[in-house]
């Protein structure tokens, strides 16, 4: 579940489209999966106002632990 994306982050993004996830742990190391959900309520975030969006791997990823920093690329 993404934690930052504004109004003007969230607007273009839907359900089931494709995204890349690379985690700045685990240099080199891609996977892809999916917006499953676009929440309709915001929440503060320090301070902003953003959209919780949530998204499923299509691959199991072992490597990964909660609360890791991804960089998430939302494809079209």
């Amino acid at each position: 579940v993404t934690q930052d994306l504004t109004e003007l982050d969230v607007i273009g993004i839907a359900p089931e489209q494709v995204v890349e996830v690379e985690v700045d742990a685990l240099p080199g190391k891609r996977w892809t999966g999916h917006v499953t959900k676009v929440d309709l309520q915001s929440v503060e975030n320090r301070g902003d106002v953003t959209y919780p969006v949530t998204i499923v791997l299509d691959e199991a990823a072992p490597e990964l632990r909660w609360g890791m920093t991804v960089q998430v690329t939302v494809g079209n």
